[in-house]
This record gives C-alpha cells, sequence and structure tokens, in this order.
C-alpha cells in the first residue's frame, strides 16, 4: 500500500492508499463486462423487435458515456470500481468537478484505446500518485474508498505530562518548519505501522535532525523525534 498525501484548500493534510494497478485493470474488466451484457441486450431487443441499426446505435449511446455518467452519478465509481472499493477524488481534496470527470473520460482515447493501454499503464507506473494522463491532466487521484485520516488527527500536539524535564536543550534551535515536519513524518509513520516507507521516513528525519542540532543519540527515531517535541514544548510553554 501506498499512502498519498492530499493538501486541501483549507490547508489541511489527508492521507489515502492509492489504488494499486491490478485494481484498477481489474475494474476496467468488470466495466468492460456491463458495458458488453448491456450492448448484448441491445442486440437481442433489435433482432426480437426486428429494429434496424439506428435503434441500436441510439440503444449503445450510454454504453459510450459509461465512465463519464457512473462516476458523476456515483461519486467517483463505477460498478467496477464499486466491486474493488476504488474512487476517483479530485487532488486537492475538493468534490471533483464535471470538467475534471470530463477531461479524465476524454484522455481514455490516449491511456485506453491507444497502443492497447500501455499509455495509461506505463503512467501509472512512473507516476508517484498512480495517475494515468486523464488523471494528470484533471488533477484527479484513483483511491481506495477508506476513511481519510486529517493531520490534525494524527499530530503529536499535546505537550508533555507535567514533571518532564528537557533532555534535548537543543530543541530550542527548532524552526516552524522542523516542528511541522517532525509532526508530519511521526503522523504518517503512526498511519503506516511505523513499517516500509514510514520507518525510512523517520530514520532520515532523525538523522537530518541529529545532524542540525548537533545532538548524539542512540534512542530510536520515532523516540528520538517525540522526545524533540516534548522538549520543545517543555522550553517553550
Amino acid at each position: 500500500m501506498t499512502a498519498i498525501k492530499i493538501q486541501t484548500a483549507q490547508n489541511t493534510l489527508l492521507y489515502q492508499t492509492k489504488a494499486s494497478l491490478g485494481e484498477r485493470m481489474i475494474a476496467s474488466v468488470l466495466d468492460a463486462m456491463v458495458i458488453g451484457a448491456y450492448a448484448l441486450i441491445g442486440i437481442f431487443l433489435s433482432n426480437l423487435f426486428s429494429q434496424d441499426y439506428l435503434f441500436i446505435t441510439i440503444f449503445l449511446i450510454p454504453a459510450y458515456f459509461y465512465t463519464l455518467l457512473l462516476e458523476l452519478l456515483f461519486n467517483g465509481q463505477t460498478f467496477g470500481k464499486m466491486v474493488m472499493k476504488i474512487k476517483v477524488v479530485h487532488g486537492e481534496g475538493e468534490n471533483v468537478p464535471f470538467t475534471s470527470y470530463l477531461l479524465r473520460w476524454i484522455l481514455r482515447l490516449v491511456d485506453i484505446w491507444m497502443l492497447f493501454a500501455s499509455v495509461g499503464v506505463v503512467s501509472i507506473l512512473l507516476s508517484k500518485k498512480g495517475q494515468r494522463v486523464g488523471d494528470i491532466a484533471a488533477n484527479t487521484l484513483v483511491i481506495r474508498k477508506e476513511a481519510s485520516q486529517k493531520l490534525q488527527e494524527l499530530r503529536y500536539a499535546k505537550k508533555p505530562e507535567g514533571g518532564k524535564k528537557v533532555v534535548f536543550s537543543q530543541a530550542n534551535l527548532l524552526e516552524d518548519k522542523d516542528i511541522e515536519l517532525i509532526r508530519e513524518v511521526l503522523a504518517f509513520g503512526k498511519e503506516a505501522g511505523y513499517y516500509g516507507t514510514a520507518a525510512t521516513m523517520l530514520k532520515q528525519t532523525s538523522k537530518s535532525l541529529k545532524k542540525k542540532l548537533h545532538i548524539e543519540s542512540d534512542m530510536i527515531p520515532v523516540k528520538f523525534l517525540e522526545q524533540l517535541l516534548d522538549d520543545y514544548y517543555l522550553i517553550y510553554s
């Protein structure tokens, strides 16, 4: 799982898990099956009532706009996405506007219908946020449909309990950007379970701040960063 950080217009940070390439491909296959079934119904009705090609052409119009219509009606989900529990969201945490849905639908011509979907697949694999060309142009993301977590809910912003003493007096040299970085890294670590990318971020941030503040400590990264915050609050409380 890969977490995506979304900064909203209200300056709130949200963490979401991007949909994997496999999940998106399965959703696309399921949607193709739905469209195929709809087309077969149209052909059956056309033959049953001896209708001409005009009937089947008109009947298939909704299938042509399937993805656009479903994502508009069901808040970023098609039937395939519903089954896979993934959805389209805006890159800035806002409601996805019609223009974004329309743009990513139009660019399906590039992502999916050209070169046997290779353009879309390569784009998703190379993009940090797993975006195909249509997503990049429309500023949208495809994420797993799960509750997002606000950074404010995860921050280590509590002041230390009474009776604690300052361990690292160099904490008084921390800048606002350092405090924000520590909070974000600790928040991400808590959400991700302190494994993988989160563990690497904790280690790198701890190493960087030790160097900046000229501190030598054997504390594990998460404890060191928590202690720095405690010391900062103690000094300036």
